[in-house]
């Protein structure tokens, strides 16, 4: 049973035209690992849970079921003869040894494991007492800050600032708290008939202006068919439905020959990692669907 499992796997692998190093490249699976698989000899992996996550993994990149290798594994360990354990003979002829004293409990000067745990701890703790330190620092500026904007306009007649001192001292510490920049909106009024608020935020877009979107090759005006190629960059879950039919889904891999249908009305693509889906619509190349893991949905129609 272990002999056939190891022939099912060299076989899909030869058959895919791969040498053990390149399966190593690909699968990060150590090619001694891979060997041993494919010969059975399954104690030449660590322990059997790195047997089981092995197999399951070569399994995946060869386009094999795992499940039934599994089971073939698990089956072929449950028929294995247990090894006998080895009884000691004790030769009873001979007198034995009066058995030693136990030794007095040894107490190190230091012990290393304590020692470890309690650097790991301060080390913990350092974070907390940096941004402890920082929030105090700001907090007497702050205080410095507040007696010149406070008293400072009041000398000079020009009102309190203390609104505004507050303001700024609030998202500085914000800043500090959430490791980000504080970010600060304002609104622009313009007079007129009617009045306008033009948000000036960092995320707000401005009125007359477009948002910027990536740009693709213009698809010709018209197109009583659609022509699609379809080339995988990156591995990716992919569905192709062409005039009401899906024609593919499953896994899509770099190593599979470009996909090439025609359709009469409508070309419909879902994938689940969209950078690794490199679509050309009627020889214009669109190029990847979208970026890496993202969700996306495109469809393509005729003019007719």
């Amino acid at each position: 049973m272990i002999d056939e499992l190891g022939h099912i796997l060299r076989e899909a692998r030869e058959t895919k035209g791969f040498t053990l190093r390149e399966v190593q490249d690909k699968t990060r699976i150590n090619s001694r690992f891979l060997e041993a698989l494919e010969m059975g000899d399954f104690d030449r992996l660590p322990t059997p849970a790195h047997v089981r996550g092995f197999l399951r993994n070569y399994a995946r990149f060869l386009g094999l079921d795992p499940e039934p290798l599994l089971e073939r594994y698990e089956l072929g360990q449950a028929q294995r003869p247990k090894r006998r354990q080895q009884t000691a003979i004790v030769d009873t002829s001979k007198p034995v040894a009066p058995a030693l004293e136990t030794p007095p409990e040894y107490h190190p000067f230091f012990d290393p494991v304590n020692m470890e745990v309690d650097t790991a701890q301060q080390r913990s703790g350092g974070g907390g007492e940096s941004i402890l330190r920082i929030v105090i620092i700001l907090a007497l500026i702050g205080l410095l800050y507040l007696a010149g904007q406070r008293f400072l306009p009041l000398i000079l007649g020009q009102g309190d600032g203390t609104a505004e001192f507050t303001e700024a001292l609030n998202g500085a510490v914000q800043s500090v708290l959430n490791r980000e920049t504080p970010t600060v909106e304002a609104t622009a009024t313009i007079e007129g008939p009617s009045s306008v608020l033009l948000p000036t935020g960092r995320n707000d877009i401005p009125v007359g202006e477009a948002t910027a979107t990536a740009t693709r090759p213009a698809l010709p005006a018209t197109m009583e068919t659609i022509d699609v190629e379809i080339i995988i960059l990156e591995r990716a879950w992919m569905e192709v439905t062409v005039d009401g039919s899906v024609l593919f889904t499953g896994i899509a891999r770099p190593t599979d020959p470009p996909y090439e249908w025609t359709a009469n009305d409508e070309v419909r693509i879902n994938t689940g990692n969209a950078i690794g889906v490199s679509v050309t619509i009627n020889n214009v190349p669109l190029g990847p669907l979208g970026g890496r893991g993202e969700n996306k949905e495109e469809v393509w129609t005729t003019t007719n």
